[in-house]
């Protein structure tokens, strides 16, 4: 007995002496496997000690491996090569797989107290390949042809199944479309220009998948939507002007373009039409004629109405008189221009201009007068003259000569001898005016603006005469500044700011000791008794000789303590006496008193010094005046610095 058979009647032994049979050793098939390629039938046990196996195939079965872990393995005829066996858990690969191979496969596992069983089949696909798509027609005439595709594999095992595509949008059966013969064909009826494709089918089976190559319809149709377009687009057009013309439409194949002039065929053709340097005579309507020779159709475009008119030209500005024009005179801009001007507008400075004022513009546009002539008119005019197919512009440079005003000279009032001396006139004038200096009527040579000498000698005080002359009014002007040169040394260069606030907070200081030392001197005198005395009976009304607060006049302080506010303000260099009223300690002066804020400005700067300004609550303030370079200064040419002063010193009203 050979070791086949006795492996299998072992497997018959244990059987009928009582071994338990399980099932489902392997699972539920059917096993796919390609023509050439590799299959595993994976049993459903874990890895365990197995004491033989048995696979057989077909029926009747033939061995494909017999396995006794005391005896080894037998691999049957024609599996040798072929297979492996995993000793742990059954499992068969199967190489090299040929069309035979498919069918049924049993196993027989034995462990030390079970047999288990089962079986699957297996089935050997060949791969597909050589995919073919053809067409019954390929050139068509949109909505009126029909069109029938289909789908052959020279190789390739059954069954088949069957994908189309159009692009990349899957093709299914609906209204007009039709598959057939299993979906190996696609039929698609009155075919439109959507239809074109590409198109290709894809075939698979269980093992395998391959498109065709791509197969693109010829489907012609048109022309439609025939339009026609100019460029420039406009109502009217210039003579000389270049046009084009484009006509497109909606054809495969493209369409062919004749042009037409009111109804009349040109000789042009083609879809473009240029009209180059075109001329009155080539008014007309035009459009296009749009022409398919596959499907012999032709369309005609809506036509455009082109109407050429001569542009306007040499636009120009005239000006009566055409001599200089001086201000408070007149002058009239008359513009012009060839061809036909349909509108006018007049512009100053690239602002609109319109009547009104000293402007006068005739009905039609075409003068511009200003009477009288200002300054400020001086300007860029310009005239825009056009009609619905051009326009034109034309400029003037206008010029109003007027002045010298308004002449001025910058520069000190006084100086130290051997100092600098620069002096600046200037005038509004156009044109620039001429100048002329002279000092204490003595004519300084030159004619500049600006009188400069590096050291100044004590003969250059005096008067300083410039004079302005415009050449083209005619008219002159004169001014005088007055200079002092002083000695060296003598002109202070003033105190800071700083130094006047250290100086009178000092001088407060003192002040408010001497109000203190003259309270206490009039209580051991019994000033305040005798204001008091005088006060009786005459609550709520003034006293008779104005000792109150409310009083006609204000008592004058003791001599000693008007002598004490002398030597006080004398510490400040004051120009100015000051005195107290005793009643209410009301800080007063004899000179140079000015309402705060108009210090600056009155039309003459006051005399340099330091002055004392009212301003409101809660005080008074003390200023150092400064002269400005000019004799009438503005504002910022008033230079002050102040120092609040407390409002015990003073109240609220100045007698």
């Amino acid at each position: 007995m050979d070791f086949h058979h006795s492996t299998s009647l072992t497997v018959y032994l244990l059987s009928i002496l009582g071994y338990c049979a399980g099932q489902d050793a392997l699972p539920s098939g059917p096993v796919n496997g390609t023509l050439g390629g590799n299959v595993i039938f994976k049993t459903t046990i874990n890895p365990t000690t197995l004491f033989a196996i048995s696979w057989t195939f077909g029926e009747p079965p033939v061995s494909v491996v017999d396995f006794v872990s005391s005896a080894g393995s037998v691999i049957g005829v024609g599996y040798v090569g072929r297979i492996s066996l995993d000793n742990s858990t059954g499992s068969l690969e199967l190489r090299k797989l040929t069309l035979i191979d498919s069918g049924t496969y049993r196993v027989s596992l034995r462990t030390a107290d079970v047999i288990q069983v089962g079986s699957t089949s297996l089935i050997v696909y060949e791969t597909i390949s050589n995919v073919t798509l053809r067409a019954n027609v390929i050139d068509l005439m949109e909505l009126n042809d029909t069109v029938i595709f289909s789908c052959s594999v020279s190789s390739g095992s059954s069954p088949f199944s069957y994908r189309w595509l159009n692009g990349s949008s899957e093709v299914t059966a609906r209204y007009g479309i039709q598959l057939g013969d299993g979906g190996r064909t696609l039929t698609i009826a009155n075919v439109t220009r959507y239809d074109q494709g590409p198109y290709r089918c894809i075939v698979s089976n269980p093992v395998s998948s391959k498109p065709s190559q791509n197969l693109t319809l010829i489907i012609s149709y048109g022309p439609e939507n025939t339009t026609m377009k100019v460029t420039p687009l406009d109502v009217l057009y210039g003579s000389g002007s270049n046009l084009t013309l484009s006509c497109s439409a909606e054809s495969s194949p493209s369409a062919q373009f004749q042009w037409l002039l009111n109804g009349t065929l040109l000789s042009n053709n083609g879809p473009e039409l240029r009209l180059e340097n075109i001329q009155a005579n080539q008014s007309g309507s035009y459009s296009c004629w749009a022409h398919n020779t596959r499907t012999l159709r032709y369309q005609i475009s809506e036509p455009s109405d082109i109407t050429v008119l001569e542009p306007i030209s040499g636009a120009n500005i005239t000006t009566t008189p055409n001599s200089s024009i001086i201000e408070g005179g007149s002058v009239n801009l008359t513009c012009d221009a060839s061809g036909a001007i349909i509108t006018r507008e007049w512009m100053k400075d690239g602002h609109p201009l319109s009547a009104g004022g000293n402007i006068i513009i005739s009905e039609d546009k075409r003068v511009l007068s200003i009477n009288p002539v200002k300054r400020t008119d001086s300007g860029e005019y310009r005239c825009r003259v056009s009609n619905p197919i051009s326009t034109a512009n034309a400029k003037h440079g206008l010029i109003v000569n007027y002045g010298p005003d308004g002449m001025e000279i910058m520069g000190p009032s006084e100086i130290e001898v051997g100092q600098k001396i620069t002096l600046t006139c200037s005038a509004d004038s156009i044109p620039t005016s001429s100048y002329t200096w002279v000092l204490n009527g003595t004519e300084i040579p030159g004619h500049s603006p600006e009188f400069t000498k590096e050291k100044s000698e004590y003969s250059d005080s005096g008067d300083y005469t410039c004079t302005a002359t415009n050449n083209v009014t005619g008219n002159k002007t004169s001014v005088v500044h007055k200079l002092s040169v002083k000695t060296e040394g003598s002109l202070s260069q003033g105190l800071s700011a700083g130094a006047i606030a250290g100086i009178v907070i000092g001088v407060l200081l003192v002040l408010g000791v001497a109000v203190g030392v003259a309270v206490y001197f009039m209580k051991i005198k019994g000033f305040f008794k005798k204001e008091s005395s005088r006060s009786v009976g005459n609550t709520g009304k003034s006293s008779a000789n104005g000792g109150g607060p409310g009083g006609n006049q204000p008592a004058l302080c003791p001599p000693y303590l008007r002598r004490l506010l002398l030597q006080i303000t004398g510490m400040m260099a004051l120009s100015s006496v000051w005195r107290m009223s005793c009643a209410s300690c009301l800080l007063k002066k004899y000179l140079r008193l000015i309402q705060g804020p108009e210090l600056c400005r009155h039309h003459t700067i006051p005399e340099e010094g330091w002055w004392v300004s009212s301003a409101g609550e809660p005080g008074y303030f003390l200023h150092r005046v400064r002269s400005g370079p000019s004799q009438q200064p503005a504002w910022s040419a008033c230079r002050t610095t102040h120092l609040q002063i407390p409002p015990f010193l003073g109240e609220k009203a100045w007698p």
